[in-house]
């Protein structure tokens, strides 16, 4: 109701995919992909994946696959990928109110399951450097929105990553390549 006195149009983004690679201690390789945009009106949610370069699966709700030390489940539909050492959950979320883009979108929350302190690997990337293991809490750029009105929207983490956004771009859904990557390094 463009009339609500609360009413907003924001021009913003949402994260509407997660492409996962995980490294096995068998030293396989875990390509998982999710997207927002394949959930349906009763909220089923399914993934697809790879091991190595294996022809590829899908699993749908209430499955699991586990490959040496990964384990990819789905509940009804969240994803879930656990490894020795991170738990991570890509989950859906209805956009409230869409004018225009998508309907769905998808929160990702990582949790590491060791001590920061016993991570083989500091991690780094976006969400990875809050655990890069120099016990500092960082708080970038956030949007502040209007109470009403039209807004577009602008923080990209300026403050709280190392370098700039642009250093985190990937090449491609599976890449690990950045400039500060830290995939692959044993310790």
């Amino acid at each position: 109701d463009t009339d609500h006195p609360r009413h907003k149009l924001v021009h913003g983004s949402f994260l509407t995919q997660a492409h996962v690679v995980a490294k096995t201690g068998g030293g396989r390789t875990v390509r998982a992909s999710y997207w927002a945009s394949k959930i349906g009106p009763l909220n089923i949610g399914w993934m697809n994946a790879t091991i190595d370069r294996q022809q590829a699966f899908a699993l749908g709700p209430h499955t699991t696959k586990v490959v040496d030390d990964v384990t990819l489940h789905m509940d009804y539909s969240s994803l879930h990928v656990t490894t020795s050492e991170w738990e991570l959950a890509v989950t859906p979320q209805a956009v409230e109110r869409s004018v225009a883009g998508p309907v769905r979108r998808i929160d990702v929350q990582m949790t590491p399951r060791v001590a920061e302190s016993q991570l083989s690997v500091p991690p780094h990337g976006m969400i990875g450097q809050s655990w890069d293991g120099d016990n500092k809490a960082v708080f970038g750029e956030e949007d502040e929105f209007p109470v009403r009105g039209e807004y577009t929207t602008s923080a990209m983490a300026e403050g709280a990553i190392e370098g700039v956004p642009t250093d985190y771009l990937m090449s491609s859904p599976y890449a690990t390549d950045f400039k500060y990557s830290r995939f692959g390094l044993d310790h």
